[in-house]
């Protein structure tokens, strides 16, 4: 789907980009099948750039108790639910995402940075990025992680930093103080998860991969059905990925483009690691692309993150631009293959990201600008009824 041209953007076309952070790679970025790569030149902002990271973009829980959210300079901390939110970190970071693996160790990703903590955040140390700067990372045991490195434009809508092109994935055995291209790994990684020191799931461009040895080797798992509607996947939509389960994993395919405040987006989910179904689309532009799926409309729009919360459910946010006119971020529930729209999250205009830990108890930050000609804040809400009520437990003013 092609970017909207002046005849839609008259007819209300939104002009959000749908890769929202635009970086240069260096030349000579290595490839997964190198065993060693050293760092090159830092890649540069591109001019008219939109800042990746707002004040709080991203959320993560092991608890229903201990959670962090990070974002623009900061990251903050809860260690009862939500009541109450300390700040930990201060810094020039700009970070679009967090991941702990329990109430002790964690990472933080941003622009040009990776920081680690083995104390539950009281203190964060800087990570050298040498294969390329790291966009994502998703670890399993303090020592045992994966990261997706260098790509050029980078999108954010899923929830998770995701290079469009020219991704690459890394493999560490120490925490992240060493990184190495996975050989043998698929070219122009995009996303990755696993679940246990085995078993893995990668996306790139329309296809999906497992792996049930840590990453030695890759069997295609899933590809994306090709339009026939309009143009043909070019290569393919970029995907996002959630585990959950040794063989269950979760798939946000973003398309490319935007007409009429619409964005293409679609999602699919597997339990036993071989039989893909379909979730929901976003019905204006992507059942034009391919109207033989008859997919359910998706929430929103425009896609928005999601959180897996286990093999058989996940929480998926969308919205519907402009902010402030539609009114607030809805959410959809998917359980045992079922959607249910499940209503909105009250006063929040657009999530940036979502953290669910169980059917009924989950936290979504994001951007409150539902109120006309008044600038919007940064918000935490948080839910205890699976999403049909929500309460604000933090506001960036």
């Amino acid at each position: 789907m092609a970017v909207c041209g002046l005849a839609l953007l008259a007819a209300g076309c939104s002009t959000r980009p749908a890769t929202v952070r635009h970086q240069s790679v260096p030349a000579g970025t290595p490839t997964a099948t190198m065993a060693t790569c050293s760092r090159s030149t830092p890649p540069a902002i591109g001019s008219g750039a939109v800042d990746a990271a707002p004040a709080l973009a991203s959320v993560e829980f092991v608890s229903a108790a201990r959670g962090w959210v990070a974002g623009a300079d900061r990251v903050l901390t809860t260690s009862d639910g939500g009541a109450t939110w300390q700040r930990q970190y201060s810094g020039p970071a700009k970070l679009d995402q967090i991941d702990f693996i329990d109430a002790t160790h964690g990472w933080a990703v941003g622009t040009n940075e990776l920081l680690t903590t083995d104390d539950g955040g009281a203190t964060w140390t800087t990570l050298p990025e040498p294969c390329g700067y790291i966009q994502s990372v998703h670890f399993v045991t303090p020592h045992l992680g994966y990261a997706i490195a260098a790509g050029s434009d980078i999108r954010l809508d899923g929830g998770v930093p995701v290079p469009v092109t020219g991704g690459m994935l890394l493999k560490t055995t120490d925490g992240g103080r060493e990184w190495l291209p996975v050989r043998g790994a698929p070219a122009r990684a995009q996303s990755v998860c696993f679940t246990s020191a085995a078993n893995g799931f990668l996306g790139t461009a329309g296809k999906l991969w497992r792996s049930t040895d840590g990453g030695s080797h890759w069997s295609l798992s899933f590809s994306e059905p090709p339009q026939t509607g309009g143009s043909q996947h070019e290569p393919g939509d970029t995907p996002v990925l959630e585990c959950a389960g040794n063989t269950a994993a979760w798939v946000l395919f973003l398309g490319s483009g935007a007409a009429m405040n619409h964005a293409p987006y679609i999602s699919y989910a597997t339990q036993d690691a071989r039989h893909w179904h379909v979730l929901f689309e976003e019905k204006f532009t992507e059942s034009a692309l391919m109207p033989e799926i008859h997919a359910p409309g998706g929430p929103g729009s425009y896609p928005g993150p999601f959180s897996a919360i286990s093999p058989g459910m996940a929480a998926f946010l969308g919205w519907t631009p402009p902010i402030g006119i539609d009114g607030v971020a809805p959410l959809d529930m998917v359980s045992g293959g079922n959607l249910a729209q499940d209503g909105n999250v009250g006063g929040l205009s657009e999530a940036y990201g979502v953290a669910f830990i169980s059917a009924a108890q989950g936290w979504v930050v994001g951007i409150d600008q539902t109120v006309m000609g008044k600038p919007g804040y940064d918000v935490i809400e948080a839910t205890s009824n699976g999403g049909r009520s929500w309460t604000r437990e933090y506001q960036v003013r």
